[in-house]
């Protein structure tokens, strides 16, 4: 179980990456260190705060990949 959520998380981080590679370099740049340090701040929660993060920023993956 903790190998699939590592890798989830992993997936889901390259991907909100990969979105901002369309934005201006400077809104690249802000959003991309915006995500490092999210990712980062929730790196040790408890596992309900973990599901309740992972389902936001991957409601948000989907609504920008929806805009592209």
């Amino acid at each position: 179980m903790p190998g699939q959520h590592v890798s989830r998380v992993r997936a889901l981080y390259k991907r909100v990456l990969q979105l901002h590679r369309v934005l201006p370099p400077d809104l690249k740049s802000l959003g991309d260190q915006y995500v490092k340090d999210e990712f980062r701040r929730h790196k040790t929660v408890g596992s309900d705060e973990a599901q309740r993060f992972l389902q936001e920023w991957e409601g948000m993956s989907r609504n920008l990949d929806a805009c592209i």
